[in-house]
């Protein structure tokens, strides 16, 4: 189970890296790989607040306009002199509507998902997907419990599928064992005669047995994939230390010092300074 939270998390943390991506306000061009001023700190507002597309932006100056239509005024003038203070002024008087966009945002990815694990609980658990989908159409608390059963009982199987299929497929095989073992010990409790214990505690220990390799595989698997992403923080590292040499360097100081200044004269700046 605690390699289901993990890969929830991991997850959630796509999802919110997912986020990311857009650029700003329809912003140009990437900055060149030699610059640094590609790494300045970005602002500490959540990714949904500063990915604001044309259309996000419009929406919210149109209910800016509709509560204050001076502000919206001052707010297209602003737009036209300087872009990065218009977008800092727009997040401020826009809250309403930005908090509305996430919620939108939140709420799609949401059903996106859930959609997606009905889709694989119809292939994985047929049963479950037939008794849910009986559900659908009467009550709407009772469909919601009986989906979070669900989720709750094959959603970290769903994202560690996702994420490695091998460990959907072990994990799967473990919630059987696991059932076969409740039964069998529930059986064995209530058994009377000592020839038919011998064979429910026969199958018993190869149930049992094999649910151990089982965990030991999922180990395997976690351990494979630490290994890896440590590879990939050994590049990174070795990726940082090269741009720390390379902008010690003199020529590449003098040059991108002559890019911020040109920049900045030519008020095109895409990253804040402080």
């Amino acid at each position: 189970m605690r390699l289901g939270r993990v890969a929830t998390l991991v997850a959630g943390l796509a999802l919110a890296a997912g986020l990311t991506t857009a650029a700003l306000a329809g912003a140009g061009a990437k900055p060149e790989k030699d610059s640094i001023w590609k790494d300045e700190p970005k602002e500490n507002r959540p990714p949904w607040q500063r990915d604001l597309g044309p259309e996000q932006i419009e929406r919210v100056l149109k209910g800016i306009r509709q509560r204050d239509p001076a502000k919206a005024k001052a707010l297209a003038e602003l737009r036209r002199k300087d872009e990065d203070r218009f977008l800092t002024e727009l997040r401020e008087q826009g809250r309403p509507e930005i908090d509305q966009i996430f919620r939108e945002r939140w709420e799609a990815r949401r059903q996106e998902r859930n959609n997606r694990f009905l889709e694989w609980l119809k292939v994985n658990y047929p049963a479950e997907s037939q008794s849910l989908a009986k559900l659908r159409d009467g009550d709407p608390q009772v469909y919601m419990t009986a989906f979070d059963n669900a989720m709750s009982r094959y959603g970290y199987i769903f994202e560690a599928e996702n994420a490695s299929p091998e460990l959907g497929t072990v994990l799967k095989e473990d919630l059987e064992l696991r059932k076969r073992s409740e039964e069998l010990c529930c059986r064995l409790r209530d058994e009377k005669s000592e020839a038919k214990k011998q064979t429910l505690g026969a199958e018993l220990q190869e149930v049992v047995s094999r649910r151990y390799d089982l965990i030991v595989r999922r180990k395997e698997i976690a351990y494979e994939q630490l290994l890896q992403r440590l590879t990939e923080l050994q590049k990174q590292l070795t990726e940082s230390k090269d741009d720390i040499a390379k902008f010690k360097d003199t020529k590449t100081k003098e040059e991108n010092v002559r890019q911020r200044i040109r920049e900045l004269t030519e008020n095109k700046v895409r990253f804040k300074w402080d």
